[in-house]
């Protein structure tokens, strides 16, 4: 995967996440150090956890490309380094900034998965309880603009809690279609029970409604004419009986 399309999926994941405090680097940290570093050993100066650290930082802070990470790296007081795990001199204790060319052979060579993963744990740990009330997760995908040429940008699906406003799961798919080989791995990473999970109607499939039940998870599923036979039943439901128990309008 190119560096630019790494970013602007962690963009996705991290759009809506708060700057990060003192407190998030040891657990960053901590996860992020389970991603493979594809490096060779010899002639490694800076961490892959810092590294990578660094760019999320970075990404939380607004930046969304790989000098702009590199520059506002630079920026970054000393201590603000050494929480984030970045490298100094073993001789000086000087540190040392990697360049954007360092920086994009590393995004560009981790296994994006992995560190889909690794933040999603970091994001999950971080938002705690979350509140009382029942976990209400919105499923769906989206087109990263500016990630390619018209019928080559890269396309991500994702699980956002609805109260957070998290990502809890996310996937590289190959297009809207694939999204629905893509529903059962990326949910099964996620203890769902209790919880009810919305999706379009694009998955609403007999396949997804079964799994979703043994995983103890309740569901809400959009019917479209499209199922005409589910249509029919849905519809003839005596809608008008049903009490209204709750209105929004918006504009």
């Amino acid at each position: 995967m190119e560096a630019s399309s790494l970013i602007g999926g962690l963009s996705a994941r991290l759009g809506g996440v708060s700057p990060l405090e003192e407190q998030d680097a040891p657990g960053l940290l901590r996860v992020l150090a389970q991603v493979p570093d594809p490096r060779d050993p010899r002639g490694r100066i800076h961490p892959l956890p810092g590294l990578l650290a660094v760019a999320v930082a970075a990404v939380v802070s607004g930046q969304s490309r790989v000098v702009e990470i590199i520059e506002w790296a630079a920026d970054l007081p000393d201590q603000v380094w050494d929480r984030l795990g970045a490298a100094r001199d073993r001789f000086t204790g000087a540190r040392g900034v990697p360049d954007d060319s360092t920086l994009g052979r590393v995004l560009a060579g981790i296994d994006a998965d992995a560190l889909d993963a690794a933040v999603c744990r970091w994001l999950i740990s971080r938002a705690g309880s979350g509140g009382s009330g029942r976990r209400v997760i919105a499923v769906d995908g989206r087109t990263l603009r500016g990630s390619g040429p018209a019928g080559a940008q890269v396309h991500l699906f994702a699980a956002v809690d609805h109260r957070e406003g998290i990502v809890l799961a996310q996937s590289d798919v190959a297009g809207k279609t694939n999204e629905i080989t893509r529903f059962v791995p990326m949910l099964d990473t996620l203890d769902l029970a209790g919880a009810i999970i919305t999706v379009d109607a694009l998955h609403t499939q007999r396949e997804h409604a079964r799994w979703l039940v043994e995983k103890k998870a309740g569901y809400v599923f959009v019917v479209k004419g499209n199922q005409k036979r589910l249509y029919r039943q849905v519809k003839a439901l005596p809608w008008a009986k049903i009490p209204v128990l709750g209105q929004t309008h918006d504009r």
